[in-house]
């Protein structure tokens, strides 16, 4: 099941998100994990400071630097990466300016997915939101299956999915 936020084919009678995951408690989301990187567009970090705010919570802003088998060591693609990651950290903290809301920012090197729910499962977080790609032609033949889809699989927490911007 894809979850949105309102406005999209998948949009509740309510135009309320769907949660995928388990069920909710009465506490609500007291610590909401955003998961971003240099693509996220900034409505993922709106959404989940939006989460947090409603329920007096706060976020933890996860960013992860993919490492693969072709990139060995600390050499320019990993550096362009963490800067990427930075901003994107730095992107969501700027977004609170304004809130109650708290922004703790982490940076972590690895497989994007594997990282997001190890991190909430390990981490006592209430909710993951993070964005849904858009993805299309050869990068959705290459890659079937998007970080977003492994996160709502192997997370224990309820996803909320953000749409890309159009």
């Amino acid at each position: 099941m894809a979850s949105t936020i309102g406005g999209t084919d998948e949009s509740t009678a309510t135009d309320r998100p769907d949660f995928a995951g388990e069920a909710t408690t009465e506490a609500g989301f007291g610590r909401v994990l955003v998961a971003v990187d240099g693509e996220t567009p900034a409505a993922v970090g709106r959404v989940a400071i939006s989460e947090a705010a409603r329920h007096g919570g706060r976020i933890d802003a996860l960013s992860i630097v993919r490492m693969t088998a072709s990139v060995d060591g600390w050499d320019v693609v990993v550096e362009r990466r963490e800067a990427a990651a930075e901003a994107a950290l730095e992107a969501v903290e700027d977004a609170s300016a304004g809130t109650d809301v708290t922004v703790s920012k982490r940076l972590r090197y690895g497989d994007p997915a594997e990282e997001i729910a190890r991190y909430a499962a390990h981490n006592d977080v209430d909710l993951v939101v993070i964005g849904e790609p858009t993805r299309t032609g050869l990068r959705r033949y290459l890659s079937p299956t998007s970080v977003t889809d492994r996160v709502r699989r192997a997370s224990s927490v309820p996803v909320l999915t953000v749409p890309a911007d159009d």
